[in-house]
């Protein structure tokens, strides 16, 4: 279609890999030239981060003011790749209308069916819990978690005040929104009502996300479905966990009643003077993710009008425990992000690990896409697992101990923590506990045999993943075994 196209003229070897990408032996040609895949704190169902760094900005240390920050991130067009994936779009039933996206076919089983058979072949075996070495699994495949499950991803609270009425207000709303509302942009259009801005950056991103992803291209839209697992020999998936992670926020405004002009609670010294725009969206409020699953918020400063005022602020905010209605300490995973990942993103690893099994299952002539299910079949009897202990060199077969009964959480001390949540200088904690899941499959296609290794370290933080000793030394001896396996001495 496109030879002679300008483009193709331009970009010569561009074009030629698109051509080996988008041919029918495109499977043929990743087994050729891909032996091995290795992820690394991949965030397989992206962040809420890089959404806040669009919203209102995030300088991540760097010597600006978080609004200077926005304006340089709503330049970026990758920054809405990693934007949050609901779970849903991974399961056959979870196509909702209300996403505005189409999930894309896919030649494997559905998640949902694998959870009979699990659940059936209680008190088949000396296990009464079939779940029990499958956390992450059971986490997403029956209790269907989402990134919304228990608080909302972001979450406006908006009071309309009378001109002498002092906040609190009486008149007060709040709007919650969840992954969904990323991906068919509903949260943009909405901040973009809410918040007038000069130019309307919101709404000008919002149109750059309809034209890439939803209208006027024919590239697959790779947010409007979850990542299944790729079709390469073998896949290793490693990543941390139990570091303190940003998984929600909360933003605050206040309308005059008698006014048009609507007034920030923290505004920009900037903004003040113009009485017609509102300025950048006030975050008050974060919610965090902490070691072992546990949820605490903290509220925001004012933001400080320079750099010096930034370094000059000693004390940080501590952060406090999220409870339930029964005034429990609210626990949501059990485990936490790595600091930038939240852990659901990165579980979802989980799901490649049964890759075998869901491509084994037969379509049906009767409905589009219905496969048959053998219900007296537990698929995470075809897993291995395995942990290192803390401190260990061996791996020992199964879980393990459960972490969350290893520690009593402390907010107060936590919340004095570095912000890369290690009390090592360097993150690299030596021997943490890891925990090693692994499966194997064969091509009904190619004939070609594959194994899937996910392997999680307690309390090894983002950017320490691609230098920590114990995550490379894993990872690498599973691509040495299989390196030996695969072609001898």
């Amino acid at each position: 279609k496109y030879e002679n196209d300008e483009r193709s003229r331009k970009y010569p070897k561009l074009y030629e890999l698109a051509k080996a990408e988008g041919d029918t032996e495109w499977i043929d040609w990743l087994g050729k030239h891909i032996w091995t895949y290795i992820g690394l704190a991949a965030p397989l169902l992206g962040a809420p981060g890089p959404l806040r760094s669009v919203l209102s900005g995030e300088n991540m240390g760097l010597p600006f003011t978080e609004e200077e920050a926005r304006g340089l991130e709503l330049s970026f067009g990758s920054t809405s790749n990693v934007n949050p994936i609901s779970t849903k779009m991974g399961f056959c039933d979870g196509d909702d209308v209300d996403t505005g996206v189409k999930k894309q076919n896919s030649n494997l089983a559905c998640l949902e069916e694998l959870v009979s058979g699990i659940e059936s072949s209680k008190g088949k075996t000396n296990q009464t819990d079939p779940w029990k070495d499958f956390p992450a699994l059971r986490l997403l495949l029956k209790d269907r978690v989402d990134f919304d499950s228990l608080f909302p991803t972001v979450q406006v609270e908006r009071e309309y005040c009378e001109e002498n009425e002092s906040s609190p207000c009486n008149n007060q709303t709040v709007e919650n929104f969840g992954p969904k509302d990323v991906m068919n942009g509903r949260i943009f259009d909405q901040f973009s009502q809410i918040w007038k801005e000069k130019n309307d950056p919101l709404g000008v991103k919002l149109d750059q996300l309809s034209q890439a992803w939803w209208h006027g291209t024919n590239v697959p839209n790779i947010l409007s479905a979850t990542p299944d697992r790729p079709h390469i020999k073998h896949v290793i998936l490693a990543y941390g966990t139990d570091v303190a992670t940003e998984v929600g926020y909360v933003y605050r405004k206040t309308d005059l009643v008698d006014n048009s002009t609507a007034a920030n609670t923290t505004t920009s010294s900037k903004m003040e003077t113009n009485e017609f725009f509102d300025g950048v969206p006030s975050m008050a409020e974060v919610i965090w993710e902490e070691p072992h699953g546990f949820l605490s918020s903290v509220g925001q400063y004012h933001e400080p009008a320079s750099f010096t005022e930034t370094i000059l602020r000693k004390k940080k905010q501590k952060r406090r425990p999220l409870k339930t209605n029964n005034d429990e300490a609210a626990v949501w995973l059990h485990h936490s992000g790595d600091g930038t990942i939240p852990y659901i993103s990165l579980m979802w690893a989980h799901t490649w690990l049964l890759h075998a099994t869901r491509a084994m299952r037969t379509t049906t002539s009767v409905l589009e896409g219905e496969r048959i299910s053998n219900p007296n079949k537990n698929v995470l009897d075809s897993i291995k697992v395995t942990h290192r202990p803390k401190g260990g060199n061996e791996w020992v077969k199964g879980y393990g101990a459960d972490p969350r009964n290893e520690e009593n959480v402390d907010f107060e001390s936590r919340s004095n923590f570095g912000d890369t949540g290690t009390s090592h200088p360097h993150g690299t904690k030596y021997k943490p506990k890891m925990v090693r899941f692994q499966s194997s499959g064969k091509s009904r296609s190619t004939g070609m045999e594959y194994t899937t290794t996910v392997i999680e370290a307690i309390g090894v933080e983002h950017k320490e993943t691609t230098r920590n000793y114990d995550i490379l030394a894993a990872a690498f001896t599973d691509v040495l075994k299989n390196l030996h396996d695969d072609y001898g001495d």
